[in-house]
């Protein structure tokens, strides 16, 4: 199971809805901290119900817990999931709009 969310103000993946996948199940979280319940995560990890993760962002960003951090089957990278050519392309672009926003409206005060 991957997540490819928008933040959101509950769980996407909270502890019932681990009880309901099937066992050996994989998880990969590469869209927001706070989309999986790293708990109820840390728990079905320890009880064989997932077999594996693999975490790109954290609840508690940007020092995950060390629960998080020392867990053998919990891949981590560090935040890097938009860090492809495209996304820094279109950030470097809103970036580039931005400051040129910024001033056109303080020249033209």
């Amino acid at each position: 199971i991957t997540l490819h969310v928008p933040a959101q103000d509950e769980y996407v993946i909270g502890e019932n809805d681990f009880e309901l996948m099937k066992d050996g199940v994989g998880i990969v979280n590469c869209a927001r901290g706070g989309a999986i319940d790293e708990v109820a995560l840390i728990k079905a990890l320890d009880d064989n119900k997932v077999s594996f993760a693999g975490l790109d962002v954290y609840e508690n960003e940007p020092n995950p817990e060390i629960t998080i951090l020392m867990n053998p089957k919990i891949s981590l990278t560090p935040h890097i999931g938009a860090a492809t050519e495209e996304a820094q392309d279109r950030i470097g672009t809103e970036l580039a709009h931005q400051i040129i926003s910024f001033f056109s409206k303080s020249l033209s005060e």
